[in-house]
């Protein structure tokens, strides 16, 4: 009868090995970058948004000072 016995390489079970602190090392880095990317994307979005909007009132008010508007104010009305 062969009895197997497999030791743990950590000083304990609770403490990571060298090579689980570098796995766990590599995907913190990838989720940073995938973060950045994520992030800057949004940012180019919440721009495009901005500008559209912004383009949208100069539009706007350029459209308002084009058209004439009637002053009460000032006009003047004749009954006969």
């Amino acid at each position: 009868m062969t009895i197997i016995i497999y030791t743990m390489s950590g000083k304990s079970l609770n403490e990571p090995t060298n090579r689980e602190i570098r796995y766990q090392q590599r995907c913190q880095k990838k989720r940073i970058e995938y973060q950045t990317i994520e992030r800057s994307m949004r940012a180019e979005k919440r721009r495009e948004l901005a500008n559209e909007v912004t383009d949208e009132i100069s539009m706007i008010t350029s459209t308002r000072r084009r058209i004439p508007t009637r002053n009460t104010r000032n006009s003047v009305s004749f009954s006969f």
